[in-house]
This record gives structure tokens, sequence and C-alpha cells, in this order.
């Protein structure tokens, strides 16, 4: 299967093609495998489709070789173990955006009523990093021996690093509670109270995919 634009993206390139080729590893028993290798090509026109290509194979390699196994693989899997696989692979997209965010724009950072990074102390700059890379851990964990506890102790880990950090953004807001003015006039409600409401929304779901195993398990 083969996708073809010649004048692909005006100004950045052209000529851009993705290709799928598909291929069944079955040995001609029942259970069949397939096999799945994208090819992209373009034609760079500007120094943003040079400057693009480490983006596009990390966005690339994340959708074949984490996400797209591990809805497969969810499909198996007990209805707490997709809830597992799933929040965890929330947990580690978001940790990817929370860390290109904290190199960049900040503008999470700062829409939560938190300085822009660059401008954090060191100690807020290390537990901003912790907090990027406890979404990654979480996935990692979720993946591990099927999930099962380990899993859980990814999200655990996940939930309270989100809930200290907001802690910590609603200690140097403004207005400490109600609301937070940052750049433009925007105004966001209380950080803290927002990852708890999230982390309790979190938890009920974990005891509502548990419960489903359970019923199943009776039936």
């Amino acid at each position: 299967m083969e996708f073809y634009s010649e004048n692909g993206v005006d100004g950045v390139a052209c000529d851009c093609t993705m290709r799928f080729e598909i291929r069944n590893c079955g040995d001609g028993n029942d259970d069949v495998s397939s096999n799945v290798k994208l090819t992209m090509s373009y034609q760079p026109m500007s120094l943003l489709a040079i400057l693009a290509i480490p983006v596009l194979i990390l966005d690339n390699t994340i959708a074949l070789r984490l996400l797209l196994p591990s809805v497969i693989t969810s499909q198996e899997q007990s209805p707490l173990n997709k809830f597992r696989y799933l929040m965890g692979s929330l947990y580690g997209i978001a940790g990817l955006a929370h860390l290109v965010d904290c190199l960049t724009s900040s503008q999470l950072l700062t829409s939560a009523g938190s300085p822009p990074f660059s401008l954090l102390p060191i100690s807020g700059m290390i537990y901003a990093l912790v907090w990027c890379f406890a979404g990654p851990v979480s996935f990692a964990a979720s993946r591990i021996d099927g999930g099962g506890r380990l899993a859980d102790l990814g999200l655990i880990l996940y939930g309270l690093v989100e809930v200290y950090g907001a802690y910590l953004i609603r200690l140097v807001a403004e207005d400490g509670i109600s609301s937070v003015d940052v750049a433009g006039g925007f105004a966001v409600s209380d950080p803290f109270l927002n990852a708890i409401v999230v982390q309790g929304i979190v938890a009920a779901a974990w005891v509502y995919s548990s419960q489903q195993k359970e019923d199943n398990l009776v039936v």
C-alpha cells in the first residue's frame, strides 16, 4: 500500500511517499502473524524538512514498535490489564510531550501556572524532568512481564509525581488557589485540585476494570 503526493507541503517538501509493506509471517498453523514495514521518503525544500527527520523517525518508531503492538497485545488481556496498557501508553506519551514542552516553549508548564522551565530553580528543573521521565517509566512498567502489579506501581508513581508537582506549582502561583494568571491573560483553575481529580478518575477506572475482571470470572 503506497501513498504519494507530488506537491507535498508547499515550500517545505515535495515528492512525499509513504509505503506500507505487510507480509504474512505465519508458518501455516492457526497462529498467523504479520510484519509491517513503513518506508517514508520526500524531497526537502527547506531546512525545516531536514530538521524534521529525527522527529519523524521517533514518531514512526513509537507508532509501529510501541503503540501498535500494545494495542494488539491488549486485545488478549483482561479488562484490568487492558486498562494498565492504555494508561501506560497515555502516561508515556504525556511524559515525552512534557519533555518536549520543557525544552521548548514551556507552554504546558505556564498554562498550569508555573514559570517557564528556563526560569525554574535547579531543584525545580530536576523535578520537572523527573515528572517527564515518570511517563516512560510507567509505560515500561506496563509492558514488563504482562503488566500486573508492576504496572500498577508505575501508574501510582506517575500519579504521585504529578500530584506533588501540581502542589509545587500551586505554591509558586501568584494568587494560589482559585486561579492563576499567566501570559495573555489566560486563567486556569487550581492545578493541585485538577491533578487530584484526574488521579481520582484514574483510580475509579482501575477499580471498575478490576471489577469487570472479577465479574467475568464469576460468569
